[in-house]
Protein backbone atom coordinates (compact mmCIF):
# COMPACT_ATOMS: atom_id res chain seq x y z
CA UNK A 1 0.00 0.00 0.00
CA UNK A 2 2.95 2.34 1.13
CA UNK A 3 4.69 1.82 -2.37
CA UNK A 4 1.78 2.53 -4.29
CA UNK A 5 1.11 5.46 -2.63
CA UNK A 6 4.32 6.66 -3.14
CA UNK A 7 4.48 5.44 -6.54
CA UNK A 8 1.04 7.62 -7.08
CA UNK A 9 2.69 10.62 -5.12
CA UNK A 10 5.68 10.81 -7.47
CA UNK A 11 3.66 10.37 -10.70
CA UNK A 12 2.19 13.44 -9.32
CA UNK A 13 4.73 15.31 -8.66
CA UNK A 14 6.50 14.47 -11.94
CA UNK A 15 3.57 15.51 -14.27
CA UNK A 16 4.01 18.93 -12.78
CA UNK A 17 6.10 21.56 -14.25
CA UNK A 18 7.04 25.35 -13.74
CA UNK A 19 4.95 26.62 -16.70
CA UNK A 20 1.36 26.30 -16.62
CA UNK A 21 1.48 25.20 -20.06
CA UNK A 22 4.47 22.07 -19.44
CA UNK A 23 2.71 18.97 -20.38
CA UNK A 24 5.09 17.21 -18.75
CA UNK A 25 7.15 13.66 -19.59
CA UNK A 26 6.03 12.97 -22.81
CA UNK A 27 6.69 10.08 -24.65
CA UNK A 28 8.21 10.71 -28.43
CA UNK A 29 7.38 14.64 -28.08
CA UNK A 30 8.89 15.42 -31.69
CA UNK A 31 6.05 13.43 -33.00
CA UNK A 32 3.31 16.30 -31.33
CA UNK A 33 5.69 19.39 -31.22
CA UNK A 34 7.07 20.26 -35.30
CA UNK A 35 11.16 20.56 -34.89
CA UNK A 36 10.75 23.19 -37.84
CA UNK A 37 10.30 26.39 -37.41
CA UNK A 38 6.79 25.94 -38.84
CA UNK A 39 4.11 29.18 -39.25
CA UNK A 40 1.01 27.83 -37.96
CA UNK A 41 2.10 25.57 -34.92
CA UNK A 42 4.31 27.97 -33.10
CA UNK A 43 4.89 26.37 -29.35
CA UNK A 44 7.77 28.89 -28.09
CA UNK A 45 9.03 31.62 -28.64
CA UNK A 46 11.35 32.42 -32.30
CA UNK A 47 14.59 33.22 -30.92
CA UNK A 48 15.47 34.37 -34.17
CA UNK A 49 13.32 37.25 -35.06
CA UNK A 50 12.27 40.85 -32.48
CA UNK A 51 8.85 39.56 -32.83
CA UNK A 52 9.51 36.18 -31.37
CA UNK A 53 6.82 35.19 -33.96
CA UNK A 54 7.42 32.04 -36.79
CA UNK A 55 4.81 33.26 -39.23
CA UNK A 56 6.64 37.43 -40.96
CA UNK A 57 4.49 39.27 -42.73
CA UNK A 58 5.56 39.83 -46.64
CA UNK A 59 8.23 42.69 -47.19
CA UNK A 60 6.50 45.74 -47.62
CA UNK A 61 6.00 46.31 -51.59
CA UNK A 62 6.18 43.05 -52.67
CA UNK A 63 3.66 40.39 -54.11
CA UNK A 64 3.49 37.00 -53.89
CA UNK A 65 4.79 34.78 -57.25
CA UNK A 66 1.52 34.24 -58.94
CA UNK A 67 -0.72 36.71 -56.94
CA UNK A 68 0.29 39.75 -59.08
CA UNK A 69 -3.24 40.11 -59.71
CA UNK A 70 -4.22 41.17 -56.41
CA UNK A 71 -1.79 43.56 -56.07
CA UNK A 72 -4.34 46.66 -55.37
CA UNK A 73 -2.26 49.82 -54.98
CA UNK A 74 -5.76 52.14 -54.36
CA UNK A 75 -6.63 53.36 -50.71
CA UNK A 76 -10.26 52.49 -49.46
CA UNK A 77 -11.28 55.70 -49.70
CA UNK A 78 -13.08 58.58 -51.46
CA UNK A 79 -9.62 59.32 -53.00
CA UNK A 80 -8.34 55.94 -53.87
CA UNK A 81 -12.47 55.34 -55.51
CA UNK A 82 -11.88 58.40 -57.79
CA UNK A 83 -8.11 57.19 -58.49
CA UNK A 84 -9.42 53.70 -59.54
CA UNK A 85 -11.87 55.66 -61.42
CA UNK A 86 -9.33 57.40 -63.68
CA UNK A 87 -6.43 55.14 -64.05
CA UNK A 88 -8.19 51.03 -63.53
CA UNK A 89 -9.05 49.47 -66.76
CA UNK A 90 -10.09 46.16 -67.35
CA UNK A 91 -7.21 44.15 -68.71
CA UNK A 92 -8.84 41.26 -70.16
CA UNK A 93 -10.68 40.91 -73.83
CA UNK A 94 -14.61 41.17 -73.13
CA UNK A 95 -16.01 38.50 -75.60
CA UNK A 96 -18.64 36.51 -74.95
CA UNK A 97 -17.50 33.54 -73.03
CA UNK A 98 -16.06 36.19 -70.64
CA UNK A 99 -19.62 37.98 -70.85
CA UNK A 100 -21.31 34.59 -69.78
CA UNK A 101 -19.05 33.86 -67.07
CA UNK A 102 -19.51 37.16 -65.26
CA UNK A 103 -23.08 36.36 -66.01
CA UNK A 104 -23.30 33.48 -64.04
CA UNK A 105 -21.49 35.30 -60.91
CA UNK A 106 -24.02 38.13 -61.00
CA UNK A 107 -26.77 35.56 -60.35
CA UNK A 108 -25.02 34.17 -57.72
CA UNK A 109 -23.75 37.19 -55.73
CA UNK A 110 -25.45 39.83 -57.12
CA UNK A 111 -28.87 39.72 -58.63
CA UNK A 112 -30.75 39.29 -55.04
CA UNK A 113 -29.81 42.59 -54.45
CA UNK A 114 -29.89 44.19 -58.07
CA UNK A 115 -31.92 41.80 -59.47
CA UNK A 116 -31.65 40.38 -63.18
CA UNK A 117 -31.21 43.73 -65.47
CA UNK A 118 -29.94 45.84 -62.85
CA UNK A 119 -33.49 46.89 -61.76
CA UNK A 120 -32.64 47.05 -58.20
CA UNK A 121 -35.53 44.79 -57.81
CA UNK A 122 -34.12 41.69 -56.03
CA UNK A 123 -35.40 39.62 -53.28
CA UNK A 124 -33.38 41.52 -50.65
CA UNK A 125 -34.91 44.84 -51.90
CA UNK A 126 -38.20 43.43 -52.79
CA UNK A 127 -38.44 43.03 -49.19
CA UNK A 128 -38.83 46.77 -48.10
CA UNK A 129 -36.17 45.90 -45.42
CA UNK A 130 -33.53 48.12 -47.03
CA UNK A 131 -33.10 51.02 -48.93
CA UNK A 132 -32.23 51.01 -52.45
CA UNK A 133 -29.45 52.79 -53.82
CA UNK A 134 -29.83 56.55 -55.02
CA UNK A 135 -29.90 55.33 -59.12
CA UNK A 136 -32.84 53.61 -60.33
CA UNK A 137 -31.99 50.93 -62.11
CA UNK A 138 -28.27 49.65 -64.50
CA UNK A 139 -29.56 51.37 -67.19
CA UNK A 140 -29.61 54.70 -65.69
CA UNK A 141 -26.85 57.49 -66.89
CA UNK A 142 -25.31 57.17 -63.57
CA UNK A 143 -24.20 53.67 -64.18
CA UNK A 144 -24.03 53.81 -68.51
CA UNK A 145 -21.35 56.58 -67.28
CA UNK A 146 -19.45 55.23 -64.33
CA UNK A 147 -16.06 54.06 -65.19
CA UNK A 148 -15.26 49.96 -64.70
CA UNK A 149 -12.64 51.07 -62.46
CA UNK A 150 -14.96 52.35 -59.88
CA UNK A 151 -17.10 49.54 -60.37
CA UNK A 152 -14.02 47.18 -59.74
CA UNK A 153 -12.86 49.12 -56.67
CA UNK A 154 -16.52 48.78 -55.50
CA UNK A 155 -16.22 44.81 -55.90
CA UNK A 156 -13.25 45.25 -53.84
CA UNK A 157 -13.98 46.76 -50.74
CA UNK A 158 -17.42 48.00 -50.87
CA UNK A 159 -19.58 50.91 -51.00
CA UNK A 160 -22.62 52.24 -48.72
CA UNK A 161 -24.88 49.14 -47.96
CA UNK A 162 -23.05 46.61 -50.45
CA UNK A 163 -20.11 44.84 -48.37
CA UNK A 164 -16.87 43.82 -50.24
CA UNK A 165 -17.12 40.80 -52.50
CA UNK A 166 -13.36 39.96 -52.50
CA UNK A 167 -13.15 37.24 -50.98
CA UNK A 168 -15.95 35.66 -52.67
CA UNK A 169 -14.32 37.07 -56.19
CA UNK A 170 -11.10 36.56 -57.17
CA UNK A 171 -9.55 39.81 -59.05
CA UNK A 172 -10.14 37.71 -62.88
CA UNK A 173 -13.62 37.11 -61.79
CA UNK A 174 -14.18 40.98 -60.36
CA UNK A 175 -13.42 41.99 -64.24
CA UNK A 176 -15.72 39.70 -65.28
CA UNK A 177 -19.01 40.89 -62.85
CA UNK A 178 -17.60 44.49 -63.73
CA UNK A 179 -17.40 44.07 -67.69
CA UNK A 180 -21.05 42.30 -67.45
CA UNK A 181 -22.59 45.13 -65.10
CA UNK A 182 -21.51 47.35 -68.10
CA UNK A 183 -23.04 45.16 -70.38
CA UNK A 184 -26.57 45.21 -68.78
CA UNK A 185 -26.33 49.24 -68.68
CA UNK A 186 -26.32 49.04 -72.34
CA UNK A 187 -29.81 47.05 -72.51
CA UNK A 188 -31.66 50.35 -73.54
CA UNK A 189 -29.23 51.87 -76.04
CA UNK A 190 -29.04 48.34 -77.84
CA UNK A 191 -32.61 48.67 -78.70
CA UNK A 192 -32.39 52.50 -79.17
CA UNK A 193 -29.59 51.21 -81.71
CA UNK A 194 -32.13 48.42 -83.21
CA UNK A 195 -34.88 50.65 -83.72
CA UNK A 196 -32.58 53.10 -85.75
CA UNK A 197 -31.26 50.54 -87.84
CA UNK A 198 -35.03 49.47 -88.67
CA UNK A 199 -36.00 53.37 -89.66
CA UNK A 200 -32.36 53.90 -91.64
CA UNK A 201 -33.37 50.77 -93.66
CA UNK A 202 -37.12 51.60 -94.92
Amino acid sequence: MRSFLFFAFALVVMSCGRKPTDPGIEYAPQMYHSIPLDPYSQTDYNQFFKDKKNAQAPVAGTVAVGKSDYYYPYANDADGYEQAGKELKNPYSVDNKFLSEGKRLFNLYCKHCHGEQGGNDGTVMASGKFPKPGWANYQSDYIRTLPEGKIFHTLTYGKNLMGSHATQLDPYERWMVTAYVKDLSKIGLKEEVKTEKKENSK
